[in-house]
């Protein structure tokens, strides 16, 4: 018990509430349309580059500007005093809205070799401590280089791993970076571009199979997120679920486990688990799982044919895979839940935090949605250092990078500096229903009570 406390005060309290930030790229397929989009914004008005361009030349100009031992902002956001920010100083955050809100601005010179990647990703002056065990990182990406490289740094670890699987459809110059990661960093995979994904969700299951196969037999990490954290979740999978979305399977396909081949060893499974359907759920991409977990989806079972199904589906059937999975409790995944509890409305899953606008603007703080759900924005910071979520969807650079700058210096001050800024609720994580139930669901005495003793989520907790 102590070497687990112990764990968590170097590792998952300042990596925890924030880390990766992301727009997970699994997520950002989801929502975006042109298939080449890069989060560098063509439109900005010249007024607001000359604004921004000022106070990068300012920076430039700062004798000290790069040789700080503490967090080094990019020039564009270095003037940004986030700690203000943290503090909830009005005044002075609304001058970082609106018209003045500051989006990344593309390096045209940016140094590829491999100790300037690996400086900006992981400088020799950060002391980062052992771990009782990393966590694995699986992400399908197509575009953004820059923007990749910030969520390596604030994800990064030695004893972490990062697989990454590309579209094909990416641009070469994108490509040719992502495979000089794959040289330069021992700890990231790049896998051969093999697949097309797009905003439907196709082909997005097999890449993060391929990146679990190429995770696996490294052996130093327990937990693996599916975007891109070992917490209080001990040891059950941390998977969004709900009830299957109509019309989003192909009708006539066959969906027990016997017709799909599922269990690559059959003997022992009972005849009934064989032969009836599977209950299929919609849920989320973006998911928390196991080791045991991943070992149990490459080495038990070959989910091949439930892919090829799932994604025979027109729209999101890579958000039914890993759902159904979960909640077919008679399968037998490590770490599963159950669907006993079909109208429980508590917490189900912390992996994700995502605002949605369900048609009005105005349940957005920044009011500004991108197919339905809120862009997270720098008046947001407060709030989200504060929030039980692991990441956050969804931060575009080209709408506001001072909000990924902050959360980064952030994550830099707790994990190196010791900044103690918010004090971590772990009996919050101790009470979620699919904790308690992994705990306790193999005494036979035990009975799940699918009432929830914890409030419903609302952002406005964390103001």
């Amino acid at each position: 018990m102590q070497k687990i406390k112990l764990y968590w005060k170097l590792f998952v309290i300042p990596i925890f509430l924030l880390v990766a930030f992301g727009i997970a790229y699994v997520s950002y397929f989801r929502h975006t349309e042109t298939p080449h989009m890069h989060d560098f914004d063509p439109g900005i008005s010249d007024k607001r580059k000359v604004a921004i361009y000022e106070n990068m030349i300012d920076a430039l100009r700062d004798e000290n500007y790069g040789s700080s031992v503490d967090y080094q902002k990019r020039a564009e956001t270095n003037h940004i005093q986030c700690g203000r920010v943290l503090s909830g100083d009005t005044e002075y955050i609304n001058t970082l809205v609106g018209e003045n809100r500051i989006p990344l601005i593309e390096n045209r010179r940016l140094n590829m070799s491999c100790p300037a990647i690996q400086d900006r990703i992981h400088s020799e002056t950060r002391d980062f401590k052992l771990l009782d065990s990393g966590i694995a990182f699986a992400r399908v990406v197509y575009t953004d280089y820059e923007f990749i490289e910030k969520q390596l740094e604030m994800s990064w670890h030695p004893q972490n791993v990062f697989c990454f699987t590309v579209d094909k459809k990416s641009p070469d110059e994108f490509i040719s970076r992502m495979q000089k990661l794959d040289e330069c960093m021992e700890n990231v995979v790049v896998l051969p571009v093999l697949e097309n994904y797009d905003s439907s969700g196709h082909n997005m299951n097999i890449g993060h199979k391929r990146c679990m196969e190429a995770l696996l037999p490294k052996t130093d990490w327990s937990y693996i997120l599916l975007l891109q954290n070992p917490i209080l979740l001990g040891g059950v999978n941390d998977v969004h679920f709900g009830k299957e979305i109509d019309g989003r399977r192909v009708p006539g396909l066959k969906w027990d486990p016997r017709s799909m081949n599922l269990f690559i060893n059959e003997s022992g499974i009972n005849e009934k688990v064989l032969n009836e359907p599977m209950r299929v759920y919609s849920g989320a991409v973006q998911v928390s799982l196991t080791r045991a977990a991943v070992k149990w989806l490459i080495e038990d079972v070959d989910v091949s044919i439930a892919i090829k199904q799932f994604n025979q589906t027109k729209y999101a059937g890579d958000e039914q895979l890993i759902p159904s999975l979960y909640l077919n409790y008679e399968y037998g995944m490590p770490g599963h839940f159950t669907d006993h509890c079909p109208d429980y409305d508590g917490p189900k899953q912390i992996t994700r935090f995502v605002q949605w606008a369900r048609g009005n603007i105005n349940n957005c703080p920044t009011k500004t949605v991108r197919h339905g759900v809120c862009l997270i924005g720098i008046e947001q910071f407060r709030a989200l250092s504060r929030m039980p979520f692991i990441t956050v969807n969804k931060m575009v650079p080209s709408f506001d990078y001072s909000i990924i700058e902050c959360t980064s210096e952030l994550l830099y001050n707790r994990t190196f500096l010791g900044q103690m800024d918010h004090e971590l609720d772990e009996s919050f994580y101790k009470e979620l229903l699919h904790v308690k139930y992994h705990k306790h669901h193999e005494d036979p005495e035990y009975k799940l009570d699918c009432s929830s003793n914890q409030k419903p989520w609302k952002y406005e907790y964390y103001l």
